[in-house]
This record gives structure tokens, sequence and C-alpha cells, in this order.
């Protein structure tokens, strides 16, 4: 209701943050990766792009100040930090692996980054592991739906959400093959399912948050 004021309380790094008050950002992690043909070598056969992206490809840089992108270990400088839009990194490669995405938020979130796995793709069920049948033209697509659920955040932090007005995000060589998400029944088992952890993480800091007696 218009002229409604959120209470706030003091947290235990003494910032201010809003009570009762809980902040979902629905975004979506993915890969593009593209069969190289005649281009292929024994150890770059795809070419492939990982990202993190805003559900309807909104620019995040409001909320998120860096994506550190962890390659497997055999690639040159693993570990991949992109600091502006669009949060994504393009690569060549021979295997699939699970590619650990660590997410940093702005300084006045005062909220740890999160890490999400996402699993890199390069055939598609059909191929069954080989590049026989294998397209140069019809990317294998994998992109999975999360939330970043702020419980309670810091009062300046949900000032700079809430006052951001979305943008499209910068381009992207990927955005062409971008799925569009989702069947509402799985969205809803998602949201509730975040709504259970977010409740539960209330009642744990609460407690923390509680004076000693």
């Amino acid at each position: 209701m218009a002229g409604d004021v959120e209470s706030t309380f003091t947290g235990s790094v003494g910032r201010k943050r809003l009570k009762g008050v809980e902040v979902v950002y629905p975004i979506v992690t993915g890969t593009v990766a593209f069969f190289l043909g005649k281009k292929a070598t024994g150890t770059a056969s795809h070419k492939w792009t990982v990202y993190v992206r805003g559900l309807k490809n909104e620019d995040l840089s409001h909320v998120i100040k860096k994506v550190t992108f962890y390659l497997h270990p055999s690639f040159n400088n693993p570990a991949r930090d992109v600091t502006e839009s669009p949060f994504e990194v393009n690569e060549t490669g021979w295997g699939e692996f699970e590619i650990n995405i660590k997410i940093y938020f702005h300084d006045e979130a005062f909220e740890d980054p999160i890490e999400i796995l996402h699993h890199l793709r390069l055939y598609a069920d059909n191929d069954g592991g080989s590049t026989a049948q294998q397209s140069t033209k019809k990317p294998v697509v994998t992109e999975s739906y999360d939330e970043l659920v702020f419980n309670e955040p810091a009062e300046a932090f949900h000032s700079r959400w809430r006052g951001h007005d979305p943008a499209p995000a910068k381009d992207s060589q990927a955005a062409p093959f971008f799925l569009e998400f989702a069947p509402q029944q799985d969205l809803d088992k998602i949201n509730a399912l975040r709504r259970r952890i977010a409740q539960q993480k209330a009642g744990l800091l609460q407690q923390f948050e509680a004076p000693m007696s």
C-alpha cells in the first residue's frame, strides 16, 4: 500500500536491514555449445559460451558486482572473473564438465557470494556423445532457472534494487539461442522451495541477531 514504511533493524555488521522483507530476483545460468565441424581438432571440437543472465535478458549489473566462472583445470587461467554485463565466458574445448559459477553482489548488499553448479553439455541426447550427427548450425543449449533470494536485505541495497529501471543486457553471442522460461507449474514448485529456505534462513538469522542474556 502507498505510504507503507518498512521497519528496520540493525544487523550484525551495524547496517540497517529491512525486517520481514524478501527480495527474489530470477536468473538463468546456461551454456550454448556449437560443433566446429571441419574446423574441429582433437582438443577443440566445440566452441561454447557459459553465462548468467536475467530471466528476460535484462541487465543484472545493479545487483551483481562480479561473476567468477571456474572452468576445468586444463584451461589456461581456469578462474575467469567477469565484472560487467554480459556476464559470460567464451571458450573452445572437447569435453563436458561441471562449471562452478560464483556470483558476488555489490558491497552495500552485505551478502555473501553464492555458488551455482552448471553442467556444460556439448552433445544433445540423441547424439550419443558422438560428433557424427552434430550440426554446426544448431547448438546444444542447456539452461537452468534459479533465484537470488535476499532475506531482510540491507536498506541501501534494497533502495538500489527498487529504484532501478530494468534495461536490456548488452549484446551476447548466445542471446539468439536463449530459451523461454518456463512452465508455470515448475516455477511455482521452485518458488515454494525458495520461500521455505528463506523462512528457515530468517529464523536462523533472528536467533543469531538476538542479544545474549
